[in-house]
């Protein structure tokens, strides 16, 4: 009797086991599957790049022109970007402060432009020395298959013009980002989610 006592203790512990085993290794498979579902819904949603670099015209008024393209697989719906601009010494108030929405639906490859018109009496395009300048420009949209809004910052830098040569933009350093974010906080320019 103490045999068969034994014998089935023996059995149940490798069934138990092998049930434990398996239950890990099913919680595992969930994992994997759940992690690469979101993965790929986020993979998906749509995402805003350069389509070129952004052009810069020196006329009667200084302008920019930023074309935009969705990189991501889905359409982006409720676009709306506000833009500032603002000197490198932080200590002024912004040059501009710019709202934009696009109506129409931006699907995936799909090109829009944003263009931003300085006043020349905030900064001359005839002087052939011009400081250098921040843009910021925040894009809010919505996902419309994911039901989901989605933020993009760009910190971008303007070197202005040295010895009458415009100079291109280029990204903003992340220690000037940090001062930049310090300088919008304090004035409450944007919301920084």
């Amino acid at each position: 009797m103490l045999k068969k006592i034994k014998k089935t203790t023996w059995s149940t512990l490798l069934v138990s086991g092998s049930t434990a085993i398996f239950a890990i290794i099913s919680l595992i498979s969930v994992f994997i599957t759940i992690n690469t579902w979101q993965t790929q819904r986020e993979s998906a949603r749509p995402y805003f790049a350069f389509k070129e670099s952004p052009s810069i015209q020196l006329t009667h008024e200084i302008s920019f022109e930023f074309k935009f393209i969705n990189v991501g697989t889905h359409p982006a719906t409720e676009l709306a970007s506000k833009t500032l601009v603002f000197h490198e010494s932080l200590q002024e108030q912004p040059i501009l402060i710019d709202t934009y929405s696009v109506v129409n639906d931006i699907p995936r490859d799909t090109v829009t432009s944003l263009l931003l018109h300085l006043d020349p009496i905030q900064l001359d395009p005839a002087i052939p020395e011009l400081p250098p300048h921040y843009i910021v420009i925040n894009l809010d949209y919505s996902d419309p298959i994911l039901k989901e809004v989605y933020n993009q910052i760009l910190f971008i830098k303007w070197p202005g013009v040295n010895h009458g040569r415009v100079q291109p933009l280029i990204h903003m350093e992340a220690s000037e980002k940090m001062r930049v974010i310090q300088y919008i906080q304090n004035r409450d320019l944007l919301s920084l989610h």
